[in-house]
């Protein structure tokens, strides 16, 4: 008798389906958190108005980037993730200037 230890391929395929439910799940959460980030970024731009500030905080943006990178510990390197942010902060940051 022969042992087949090959997981069968309906298996495979619900386990696939699974794990694209999970990250469309994931996707969801990062669009709202990134729709909740992008509106506090227009707060801060509105504040910066009235204060006289520009919009740009290299300081800021190099400490995020900073934290960002300090936090890598998955599959994704810190260049990767502060690739990512870079270009979060990119857009937040032209909506931050379109509101002036």
């Amino acid at each position: 008798m022969t042992d087949n230890k090959q997981p069968k391929t309906g298996d495979l395929s619900d386990r696939l389906s699974g794990i694209r439910s999970s990250i469309d799940e994931k996707d969801a959460r990062i669009i709202a958190l990134l729709q909740e980030r992008a509106g506090l970024a227009m707060k801060t731009g509105e504040i910066k108005t009235s204060l006289g500030l520009p919009i740009r905080d290299p300081g800021r943006e190099k400490n995020i980037l900073k934290t960002i990178a300090g936090a890598a510990s998955g599959p994704l390197s810190a260049d990767s993730l502060q690739r990512i942010f870079e270009a979060v902060i990119r857009e937040c940051r032209a909506l931050e200037e379109e509101e002036r």
